[in-house]
């Protein structure tokens, strides 16, 4: 199992009826995990496996502000409304997972080895839960939602 740990992204979650709520993520870890299969005859001495189905999960954190504006889908009421009322639906996200972002000056890649540009995680999840943290009252509300991969996740270079 690999763990990553970013401090960028965004994700555009699906209310339902064509509304969606844009989160700006400020802090976020992924885990990709594979389950090992058994795959022993009866002519074998010793265990032998292989990987089964790849498996996503994580989090992400971002901060709620509430706004008046009912026109966009920026509105933390919307989101908390959906999250605490609906228990029918599958809460999906569309998430971008900056893992890095970076230009290497040309004076500083000796060996033209740094990797510039912007590489991110992408894919569709799955809300499992959100936690809403309030530790710091002078700042606005963290909502920190559990997630599943809803297939493959892509490492996308831009």
């Amino acid at each position: 199992m690999s763990i990553v740990v970013g401090s960028d992204g965004a994700a555009q979650i699906n209310l339902g009826s064509g509304v969606k709520y844009i989160a700006n993520i400020f802090s976020w870890d992924a885990s990709m995990k594979r389950e090992m299969l058994r795959r022993t005859t009866q002519a074998d001495e010793v265990e032998r496996r292989t990987g089964g189905l790849a498996d996503w999960s994580g989090s992400f954190s971002f901060r709620l502000e509430f706004s008046d504006d009912t026109t966009v889908a920026l509105s933390a009421w919307q989101m908390l409304d959906f999250a605490f009322n609906r228990t029918d639906d599958n809460l999906k996200a569309e998430i971008r997972l900056i893992v890095q972002s970076y230009k290497v000056p040309p004076s500083c890649d000796t060996f033209q080895t740094g990797v510039s540009g912007t590489i991110r995680l992408t894919g569709t999840v799955v809300i499992g839960d959100i936690r809403l943290d309030c530790t710091d009252p002078e700042q606005p509300i963290v909502a920190v939602a559990n997630w599943s991969g809803d297939g493959a996740l892509a490492l996308v270079r831009a």
